[in-house]
């Protein structure tokens, strides 16, 4: 990097006026003292940072890559905000979540620190007004999503940008296999290799040691600090019961809920389960929502927006309901059933207790959960028999073709094979997975900006046995973290040991 990369272009420390600001450090190179520490705090409004943000910020300013893991609702935020005061240039945070990067842009227009959310939720003038103020480096904290950057104009308009730092939030989304993986996630390395060279962040509750070496090597991270804590914080109490029929189960989540006044969270493994809990809970006059993949987005979206609210005391989902969902007030948090993985596990009762105060999480554990994940998981996938009938399909679909609408591939793809939907919705994600095809979205300009999906042959195809040996390496790392979470639920150990075991 040249000296005048190092140069602040202005401070962004006291947040009265833009002609009050005065510089924070003479270079960001400087080492970073108690009294810049105190300023920060006071900055972002806070009493003073934790040990582990210290760590991070300082090793920000030494120009040094860094893996945060720690518990979800601990502050991980702050770690990239808090040097976008000092830095010279602008801090690029890459999220999967528009909700939560709206959430945290709203926090940072209170602190006077100014951020643009670059997302598809932005009208066609809003993007114009965005671009001009990041190309005049207005802005000290871009938000996008990894397919933002996966779009090469993008990628092209950055490479002009002054980047001090690049913070990858939800980092266990890189990992190919991961709950909550996205296609351009895997990709992310790529992308970022093609923009100027600055530290790089990772940020997670949840990635066991293997795994954080595999996003560091799919990051393109070099010689990383890595800086981790406990994954459960202390006012978490964690209790797992165990029944011998469905029944008492049912009815002792129920009754947990139920005799609750304060809000909190149940989360059932199955869309049927959740709305037999929220009639149950209905029935019994108690304020309750719920959320799964089966509902319309406006509904889903309701229900977010009415428990953020209060309105709802307890919601009742899948584990689709949670990332970008910060209410500090959640007192409970309940699992109807088994998670699929103490990854999930970790990451739900992570909501409960942000505020620092005691938390209750109970697992009900019954007879038929065990089997039940085991089900869904080889729901998810094709089977190794029906696997090269669904992909000699796609291929001869795609003769004379260069793309594919997704839904139109989709159905076609059900009607020609005689399989049910629900077989080739599995495969095709398992296909987007490996890296056997790819999906683009477009957006027209002469039809109201309507947004469309279509799906191309990747030019990465190792060919049919090559997807076969990832089918089978799929299924046993899914069975691998299942019975790591079974593990914990029957044995003699504390959920909590079990917990800092796995991730240590």
């Amino acid at each position: 990097m040249s000296e005048s990369y190092h140069q602040p272009r202005g401070d962004f420390l006291q947040k009265d006026s833009e002609s009050s600001m005065q510089p924070v450090v003479e270079t960001y190179k400087n080492p970073v003292t108690n009294s810049l520490f105190e300023q920060l705090a006071q900055r972002v409004g806070i009493g003073g940072f934790h040990e582990f943000q210290k760590q991070a910020i300082a090793a920000v300013n030494r120009g040094r890559d860094i893996c945060l893991v720690v518990p979800t609702g601990s502050g991980k935020s702050l770690c990239y905000i808090a040097p976008s005061l000092f830095l010279p240039g602008l801090v690029l945070v890459v999220s999967p979540l528009i909700a939560l990067m709206r959430d945290q842009q709203k926090q940072l227009r209170e602190l006077n620190i100014p951020s643009i959310s670059f997302d598809s939720h932005l009208s066609p003038d809003e993007k114009k007004s965005a671009l001009k103020k990041i190309a005049r480096q207005e802005i000290k904290i871009l938000y996008i999503s990894p397919e933002r950057l996966a779009l090469p104009g993008f990628r092209e308009m950055l490479k002009d940008i002054p980047i001090s730092l690049i913070a990858i939030d939800e980092a266990h989304c890189v990992q190919q296999w991961g709950q909550g993986f996205r296609p351009e996630y895997a990709r992310l390395g790529q992308y970022l290799s093609e923009l100027n060279p600055c530290p790089k962040m990772a940020l997670t509750a949840t990635l066991t040691p293997r795994e954080r070496k595999e996003v560091v090597t799919s990051l393109g991270m070099n010689d990383p600090q890595f800086i981790t804590m406990s994954c459960i914080r202390e006012n978490l109490e964690l209790n797992i019961f165990h029944y011998q029929n469905k029944e008492m189960q049912s009815q002792s989540v129920l009754e947990s809920v139920v005799q609750r006044e304060d809000q909190g969270i149940v989360y059932a493994s199955t869309r049927k389960n959740v709305e037999e809990i929220y009639r149950s809970l209905k029935a019994r006059k108690v304020a309750a929502g719920m959320y799964h993949g089966g509902m319309l987005s406006e509904q889903r979206q309701r229900m977010q927006d009415d428990f953020m609210a209060g309105k709802i005391r307890v919601m009742v989902a899948t584990k689709a309901f949670g990332m970008g969902i910060n209410l500090p007030m959640i007192r409970y948090v309940v699992h109807a059933n088994m998670p699929c993985s103490i990854e999930s596990y970790t990451q739900e009762i992570g909501r409960a207790g942000r505020d620092g105060y005691h938390a209750v999480c109970d697992l009900h554990y019954g007879p038929k959960d065990y089997f039940l994940q085991k089900f869904m998981i080889e729901k998810s996938y094709p089977s190794e028999k029906d696997l090269p009938r669904i992909w000699a399909q796609i291929e001869d679909n795609f003769q004379g073709k260069r793309s594919y609408h997704q839904g139109h591939l989709i159905s076609d793809l059900s009607v020609q094979t005689m399989l049910p939907r629900e077989t080739i919705d599995a495969a095709f994600e398992f296909f987007v997975k490996e890296d056997a095809l790819k999906v683009i979205e477009t957006v027209s300009e002469e039809d109201n900006y309507l947004h469309e999906t279509h799906v191309v042959l990747s030019e990465n195809f190792l060919g049919l046995n090559k997807l076969l040996q990832g089918l089978r390496e799929q299924v046993a790392w899914r069975f691998e973290k299942l019975n790591a979470m079974h593990k914990l639920i029957k044995g003699s150990s504390s959920p909590k040991n079990t917990i800092e075991q796995y991730f240590q």
